[in-house]
């Protein structure tokens, strides 16, 4: 009975956020779909009534040799769907942010945000329809934006979006690498087996001293992981 209480609560709090349509995903089985077990370039944050764009701007990333990760065809279908869309969050090594007056304030977007932030994800916001910058999420503010509507040149920019992505690209993955390491510590319990020791330890903990600059910053469970191997 219980069991069948949290599958039914988690379930009625999905579909309330999402019963206005702003982000049914799209559960496409694939061959080849990649699975969020494995490290991708950027996660892409939309909302339903902007999925042209974000098509888009998909396909033009592929183009360029990067991997994307998007909802309309990366999940499957027997996974749930918020999870998923979590730890792909988790394996980008940035979060895409597409910015649209009704994407400002969608529910479900604030969550991906939010998540992304917790896990100190490098942010990238790109404007496909203008919003004042109160009525965006904080931390989008804070970034630089790349501006992608319609008066805009889009070839020009995206190679400004290209060249954010590529930024401390060595920096960034091994942020990804060491926070999925840490993340897979803190599930399990903790345990000592699972820490960072040797020469390996000795070169995250280079990485941590360098980071002073560097965006993103390493999350509090990055500290807490490379702290435990001491």
């Amino acid at each position: 009975m219980g069991l069948f209480f949290v599958l039914w609560f988690r379930l009625t709090r999905f579909f309330a956020l999402i019963g206005n349509h702003d982000r049914m995903p799209k559960l496409i089985p694939q061959l080849g779909t990649q699975r969020v077990t494995d490290m991708v370039d950027v996660f892409i944050s939309y909302l339903r009534k902007d999925i042209e764009f974000a098509q888009r701007i998909h396909h033009k990333l592929e183009a360029r040799d990067r991997q994307p990760w998007v909802d309309w065809q990366d999940i499957p279908p027997t996974f749930e769907w918020l999870d998923e869309v979590y730890a792909g969050i988790q394996a980008a090594d940035t979060y895409l942010f597409i910015i649209s007056p009704d994407s400002a304030v969608s529910e479900i977007c604030t969550l991906e945000i939010e998540h992304a932030i917790q896990h100190n994800k490098r942010l990238v916001p790109v404007v496909l329809h203008g919003v004042e910058d109160d009525q965006v999420h904080s931390a989008m503010s804070a970034h630089n934006w790349v501006f992608l509507r319609e008066e805009d040149d889009f070839d020009a920019n995206f190679e400004l979006l290209i060249d954010a992505l590529d930024t401390d690209l060595d920096y960034v993955k091994e942020h990804i690498r060491l926070l999925t390491l840490a993340i897979d510590w803190d599930k399990n319990q903790r345990r000592k087996s699972a820490s960072l020791r040797g020469q390996e330890l000795k070169t995250a903990e280079g990485w941590l001293e360098q980071s002073g600059s560097k965006d993103p910053q390493p999350a509090e469970l990055h500290r807490e992981y490379l702290a435990f191997g001491l």
